[in-house]
């Protein structure tokens, strides 16, 4: 770990991340030994990768979607950032101390950090950027870590003007004091929706600002075409170095183009793609063909809405998860690919325990459960929903099998399919919604961006709008928790605890399964996922001449 100033306390939280997620089937070193072999990288050339949706939003404060997320990457800068291996290592911040037994940061500043009008980055833009995420709506998933700041709570509330725990000292330092210890709060500054925004673009432009976004990252937002593409081109006065490449085109195939994406890749048009069901034959003919595989912190799941009266009943969420195969689903739909989930938290994840597993693939117990939540039959029940974001083969196939597994409990199941992402994620957070088909991956290496990001009461994310008094108090207590190991056990309690009520069904943990072309050197893919990797190293060694 190469992180000087970070306390020994996250050193031993990510010891473990690390041996786990070394890289396997990758070339995770790749320019190192380009650099040692005497290669010099080509500069120039047009990266072109796909994007399965239009983002909500570019503007980092309200992006809660993937598809967002991988641009502000590209085009923002944090002041802390995680490496391959999920260390947290210096971004826009140069160098920090942590004092007051944990209680108090202080940031100094690159003094060669610039945003894309070319202003420097000052500490006024940084606690700016803070202050504006605490009164932000919907609330971003790193509120309850900027909310242990002193004073953030009552400026949340309108209460104060001033947050008293964010203190400039000059242009380059500035401290934040916190209430209490709260351990994940340097993790969580690397978080996207931290990302830190020129206070004086971010009030010229207003609302105009998450088309048009100004960052600090190696590239800088050129154009956005509604449901054709979003271009992104070098910035030239990056801190860290320029990127190799000139542009990035995200190719945006919205409502599930899954084949139109295919046929691209194989005609050389998109430079990558990801690697599900059967894609790997049918790009077996191509040579030369790099293929990445590599575990990561997230989870396919169903969640399910424990307040619908449909799905009120804890043990009709049980019946339902233990119904399912997850062998036969994973193996027949997946085709292996994934590893089977039965708890919420990946492996990797501190806090992860088998013995918080549910059972599955066990009709006769679903059926004592489905028993005891129902005293009348069986076929007076009512239709049960399931609604997915995408329609393809591929999911029709998913939806068919889940379908079969419950119409063997008796049960009616309908599918709805609602490949708008607003609209998708405006039914999530309506009362409508019953069951719905999701991914999640952690923002941070932390079990909190697992269990309180999707279980929290007041979390923006909790779609199984899962309320529970103890859970939430477990929660809070887990943050201030110094020592690794107790934490770690706090956060199995607390898993065991939610599992126990069964809001969700876990699928499969989720992988990091990408395609590249052969001329594509120097990927580098983080466990938190591709649509997280900064492509400021990627160069091509030679340019494509397809559009």
């Amino acid at each position: 770990m190469k992180l000087p100033v970070l306390s020994s306390l996250l050193l031993s939280i990510f010891f473990s991340l690390s041996l786990i997620f070394l890289p396997g089937c990758t070339n995770q070193d790749e320019e190192e030994k380009t650099l040692l072999s005497g290669t010099v990288p080509i500069q120039g050339g047009i990266y072109r990768l796909p994007l399965p949706n239009n983002p909500a939003t570019l503007d980092p404060a309200y992006v809660q979607d993937n598809y967002g997320e991988a641009i502000v990457h590209q085009v923002f800068d944090n002041l802390v950032r995680f490496d391959p291996y999920l260390s947290v290592l210096p971004a826009l911040a140069e160098t920090w101390q942590v004092t007051k037994n944990g209680k108090e940061y202080r940031f100094i500043l690159r003094e060669n950090a610039r945003f894309h009008n070319l202003d420097p980055v000052t500490s006024e833009d940084v606690i700016f950027s803070i202050t504006r995420l605490l009164r932000a709506d919907p609330a971003p998933a790193v509120l309850p870590h900027l909310l242990k700041i002193d004073g953030a709570k009552e400026y949340r509330d309108g209460i104060i003007e001033i947050v008293p725990g964010l203190k400039i000292e000059n242009n380059r330092i500035f401290t934040v004091r916190l209430n209490e210890s709260h351990v994940p709060f340097l993790t969580a500054l690397g978080m996207y929706q931290a990302a830190i925004v020129p206070k004086k673009e971010v009030l010229r432009l207003g609302n105009d600002f998450a088309n048009h976004p100004i960052g600090t990252g190696p590239f800088r937002f050129v154009s956005w075409e509604w449901d054709q593409s979003i271009c992104l081109g070098r910035f030239t006065d990056y801190y860290a170095q320029p990127a190799y490449l000139k542009e990035i085109h995200y190719k945006i195939y919205p409502k599930g183009q899954a084949l139109k994406e295919l046929t691209d890749f194989q005609q050389g048009k998109i430079e990558e793609m990801a690697v599900y069901g059967d894609v790997r034959e049918k790009l077996a003919g191509i040579k030369g063909l790099q293929w990445f595989h590599r575990p990561s912190l997230s989870l396919f799941f169903y969640g399910m809405n424990t307040k619908h009266p449909n799905l009120a009943n804890p043990d009709l969420r049980k019946a339902l998860s233990i119904a399912v195969d997850r062998h036969q689903f994973v193996n027949q739909v997946y085709k292996g690919q994934f590893e089977i989930a039965r708890t919420i938290l990946p492996p990797g994840m501190p806090g992860y325990t088998p013995l918080n597993r549910t059972e599955d693939n066990n009709l006769d117990l679903a059926r004592q459960h489905l028993k005891q939540a129902f005293a009348k039959p069986i076929e007076d029940l009512p239709e049960l929903e399931i609604v997915s974001a995408f329609k393809t083969p591929r999911v029709e196939q998913e939806m068919a099998m889940i379908k079969k597994f419950w119409s063997g409990l008796g049960l009616k199941i309908k599918i709805k399919y609602i490949t708008d992402w607003d609209k998708f994620e405006a039914y999530l957070k309506s009362d409508k919604v019953q069951i719905y088909r999701y991914a999640w991956s952690a923002d941070m290496p932390d079990p909190d961006s697992f269990l309180y990001s999707l279980f929290a009461s007041e979390s923006p994310s909790n779609f199984m709008k899962f309320q529970d008094e103890k859970v939430d108090k477990l929660l809070l207590t887990a943050r201030g928790i110094v020592d690794p190991v107790e934490r770690a056990r706090m956060y199995q309690k607390i898993e065991a605890s939610i599992m126990a009520s069964t809001p969700l069904i876990p699928l499969f943990y989720m992988s990091v399964d990408r395609v590249y072309q052969p001329y594509v050197k120097s990927v580098n893919v983080s466990a938190l996922g591709a649509h997280t990797m900064p492509l400021n190293r990627i160069w091509l060694d030679k340019f494509p001449t397809s559009k």
